[in-house]
C-alpha cells in the first residue's frame, strides 16, 4: 500500500437510503431509476472537478481536488436531487445520503483510493439524513469562510470501527457556485416516452413506415410545451428489447409510455395505440384505427388530439399539428421522407448517402416540404462530422444550403433550426448559432441535440463558463444519443478554457 500515491482529498460517500428494500420489491425498477438518477447527478459532480472512483451497488465514492468543490458538488445532487423526487410519486423517490471527508488517501495503480480519509467519509455518511450532507470538522474549518452554505453542529458520534469520536456537521440547501443543470420547462403535466411501434407486416422492409409514425408522433407531441417527451434515441434504444414497462419508464424518467404497432398492406393501414401509466402499468387508454393510406395525416392528428387529451386534466382543443411531415399533400413524398429518416438513423455513411437519395426523391415530388431538406441537412452534417470527403462534394457546404432551404420553406422547422445553428457555429458564426439553437430549444425543450449546439455556439462565441449548463443538460437528456461523447468533450473543453483543469 505504501507504494502507492498518497495526497489531501476530499473524499464524498454516498448510497441511496432503503436501498435494499427497494431492490427486494422492484429490483429492475429500482437499478433502471438508480441508472437514470445517476445520468442526471453525474455532471454535476463532475462539472465540480470531481473524479467518480468506484461503485459500489447502490453506494459511490467520489474524490475531489478540495473541500469546498465537494461541498458544492454535494448541495447541488441534494438540491436536483430534491427537484426530480418532487415530480415522481412518492413510491417512486429516492433519497441519497452523502458524507464528505478531508483527508489523506492513497491511490493505487487501478486509480482506486483507500485509507482512513476514505473510511471516515464512509462513516460520516451513515449519520446524514436522508437527502442531506454530512461533513466533518476536517472539511467544515476548509470551508466555513469559503462559501455562504448554512451549517448546523450535529455533536460528536461514535462511529463504527474508528478509534475516537468524529465532530460532524450537516449541511443547508443553498445554491452551489456552479450551475447545477435542472430539466428545462416545468413538468406540469406528464413526461411520455414513445417507444418504437411494432411493424406487424409481412413485410419486414416496412420497418421504416412503423418507425415513420412513432417518430412523427413523437416530433407532434413535443410542440406542447406542457408534455416533457423523451427523445427519440432513449426510447428506440429499447427497440426489439423485451422488458417491464415500468422498468423502461424508470430508466428513460416517463410518467407515462406510449406502445403500439403498425400494420401496412398495399393502400391500407392499421395502427392501434396504448397510453400506459407507468407507475400502475395501467392501460389509460387504446384503440384501433383502420385507415386508408391516403388519411395517413389525418390519423396522425387523432392520435396526437387522443393521446395529449388523456393527459389533460380538462378537454383541450388541440393546436393545429406543426409538424412539418404533416404540410405534404403527398402521400409518396412522405413516405420517401421517413425511409430517409430511417437510413440516416442508421448512422453509417452508406446510410446517410441513401437517405439523401430518398429525401431528394421526396423534394421531387413536393419542392415545398420542410421535412426532407432538414433530413437533407443533418445526412450532410453527419457526414462533415464524420469526416467524409468527395471530390464533387463539400458536406459542409452542402449542409449549410440545405438548412437555409429548409429553414426558407419552415421557420418553424426543428430540424432546420438545429442544422442551421451547427452550421452557423461550425463556421465561426457563434452569435447566430446561438440563435438558432435558442429558438430550436423554444420548440423542444427537451431536444439534446439543440442544448449540444447552443453549448457549441457558446464555447465558440468566447462564453465558456454559460456553455458549461448547456453542455450539461445535452448530456442528461441525450445519453443514448450516437454523439453522447461529443458532450463530455463539450465540457472539457469548457471547463479548460475558464482554468478549471
Amino acid at each position: 500500500m505504501d507504494s502507492g500515491e498518497r495526497r489531501l482529498a476530499a473524499i464524498v460517500f454516498a448510497d441511496v437510503v432503503g436501498y435494499s428494500a427497494m431492490m427486494a420489491d422492484d429490483e429492475d425498477g429500482t437499478l433502471s431509476a438508480l441508472r437514470a438518477h445517476r445520468n442526471a447527478t453525474d455532471p454535476v459532480i463532475l462539472n465540480h472537478g470531481g473524479r467518480i472512483v468506484k461503485g459500489t451497488g447502490d453506494g459511490v465514492l467520489i474524490e475531489f481536488p478540495s473541500a469546498v468543490a465537494a461541498v458544492n458538488a454535494a448541495v447541488g445532487v441534494q438540491d436536483l436531487m430534491r427537484d426530480r423526487n418532487g415530480e415522481l410519486p412518492e413510491s417512486r423517490r429516492m433519497q441519497f445520503r452523502l458524507g464528505i471527508n478531508l483527508g489523506d488517501i492513497v491511490i493505487d495503480e487501478t486509480g482506486d483510493v483507500f485509507g482512513d480519509g476514505v473510511n471516515v467519509a464512509a462513516r460520516v455518511e451513515s449519520v446524514a439524513d436522508p437527502g442531506g450532507v454530512s461533513i466533518t470538522n476536517a472539511v467544515f474549518e476548509a470551508v466555513r469562510d469559503k462559501t455562504d452554505i448554512e451549517f448546523t453542529d450535529d455533536g460528536k458520534h461514535e462511529l463504527k470501527n474508528l478509534p475516537r469520536p468524529v465532530q460532524v456537521w450537516k449541511i443547508g440547501s443553498t445554491s452551489p457556485a456552479q450551475p447545477v443543470i435542472r430539466d428545462s420547462g416545468k413538468r406540469t403535466l406528464a413526461t411520455v416516452a414513445v417507444l418504437p411501434f411494432q411493424n406487424m407486416s409481412d413485410d419486414a422492409q416496412q420497418e421504416y413506415f412503423a418507425d415513420g409514425i412513432a417518430e412523427d408522433l413523437l416530433t407532434a407531441l413535443s410542440y406542447d410545451q406542457n408534455l416533457a417527451v423523451v427523445a427519440r434515441n432513449s426510447t428506440f434504444a429499447h427497440k426489439g428489447r423485451a422488458g417491464d414497462i415500468r422498468t423502461i419508464a424508470r430508466e428513460l424518467d416517463a410518467t407515462h409510455v406510449i406502445e403500439g404497432s403498425v400494420r401496412k398492406a398495399e393502400s391500407r393501414v392499421r395502427v392501434t395505440a396504448q397510453l400506459i401509466d407507468a407507475e400502475t402499468g395501467h392501460h389509460i387508454w387504446a384503440e384501433r384505427y383502420d385507415r386508408d393510406l391516403v388519411d395517413i395525416f389525418e390519423l396522425q392528428d387523432e392520435l396526437v388530439t387522443a393521446i395529449t387529451t388523456k393527459l389533460r386534466p380538462t378537454f383541450w382543443e388541440t393546436a393545429e399539428t406543426r409538424s412539418s411531415n404533416l404540410d405534404s399533400t403527398s402521400l409518396d413524398a412522405w413516405d420517401l421522407t421517413i425511409q430517409g429518416q430511417f437510413q440516416v438513423n442508421t448512422r453509417t455513411t452508406e446510410g446517410f448517402l441513401k437517405g439523401i437519395e430518398l429525401f431528394d426523391a421526396a423534394r421531387e415530388l413536393d419542392p415545398n416540404l420542410a421535412a426532407p431538406v432538414s433530413g437533407t441537412a443533418e445526412a450532410w452534417l453527419h457526414l462533415a462530422t464524420f469526416g467524409w470527403r468527395s471530390e464533387d462534394a463539400n458536406p459542409w457546404e452542402r449542409g449549410f444550403v440545405a438548412a437555409e432551404e429548409a429553414y426558407r420553406l419552415d421557420p418553424g422547422n426543428y430540424g432546420a433550426l438545429v442544422a442551421m445553428s451547427a452550421t452557423h457555429s461550425m463556421q465561426r458564426r457563434p452569435d447566430e448559432g446561438r440563435k438558432y439553437a435558442s429558438r430550436a430549444i423554444e420548440i423542444n425543450p427537451h431536444a439534446a441535440n439543440a442544448y449540444h449546439f447552443l453549448a457549441l455556439s457558446l464555447a465558440v462565441g468566447g462564453k465558456p463558463e454559460e456553455s458549461i449548463p448547456a453542455s450539461t443538460q445535452a448530456w442528461r437528456l441525450g445519453r443514448y444519443e450516437p454523439w453522447h461523447h461529443d458532450t463530455a468533450s463539450d465540457l472539457a473543453y469548457s471547463h479548460y478554457l475558464i482554468g478549471n483543469y
